[in-house]
Formats: C-alpha cells, structure tokens, sequence
C-alpha cells in the first residue's frame, strides 16, 4: 500500500485588500486633513476632500471588484456617499450668489459706513472733487 501526502493547500490572501484599506484611508485622509486645516484657522476651501473622498472610493471599486464581500461594498456604499455630499455641499451649497449690483459705468448707489476713526463715509464724499480711493473687498467667508 502506497501512502499519498497530500500538502494543506495555502489559502491565499484577499486579492484587493491592499485596495480596500487606500481606499478607506483616501477618504480618512482627506477629512483628518481639513479638520487640521480648520483647527488652524487657515480658511481656504479644502478641495483636496472631495477629491480624495472620490479615489478612495474609486479604489474601493477596485476592492469590490476584485473580491466581493459585505465589509468591502458597506464601506463602498460609505465612501461614496460621504465623496457625493462633499461635491453637493461644495458645488451647491457654497456656490456664490449671482451678482446683482450696478454694471461697470453706473453711479455708486447710495451708502454709507463707518470708518476705522469713528467718521461717517457717504457716497457723497467720493463725488466732493477731492482724490480718493474706494476698496471693495469682498473677503472670505
């Protein structure tokens, strides 16, 4: 009688699991950085989010593609809807408003504001013939 070894076949490891955690940490990233950004009072729109939202569930994509299983397709479905409300909020939500004053040629409409020394700036002191300078700055909020 001839004994037959047979060796334990290897179970090989989870084809995409180096995709499924770039993905997850993609999108982490992201978020870590902007609540850094934040928490420095630096106060440019974070753009990078969005963008890294959208590769780390493209790589997860890849993940689900490569093997399919629960925890791959939750943080699919998690990934992307996260990447989907950050372009809704920065492509609707933060969409400035049209804008709706006088057209280049027209007269300053009526105004008046207070300077940095307490005095009262009116449009009228812009028309009394002396030299001044009128800065307009939006800024950023």
């Amino acid at each position: 009688m001839t004994t037959l070894a047979t060796t334990p076949s290897v179970v090989p490891r989870s084809r995409g699991r180096g995709y499924f955690w770039a993905g997850l940490g993609a999108c982490l990233l992201g978020l870590a950085a902007t609540v850094i950004q934040f928490s420095l009072h630096i106060m440019k729109t974070p753009w990078y989010s969005p963008v890294l939202a959208t590769v780390g569930a493209i790589l997860l994509v890849v993940a689900v593609a490569r093997r399919r299983s629960i925890p791959r397709v939750i943080g699919l479905v998690l990934v992307a809807a996260f990447a989907g409300l950050q372009w809704y909020l920065f492509g609707v939500l933060l969409k400035l408003p049209d804008y709706n004053g006088p057209a280049v040629g027209q007269p300053v409409p009526a105004f008046a504001a207070t300077l940095a020394n307490g005095r009262t700036f009116r449009d009228n002191d812009l028309r009394d013939g002396s030299r001044q300078v009128l800065v307009l700055f939006r800024g950023r909020w």
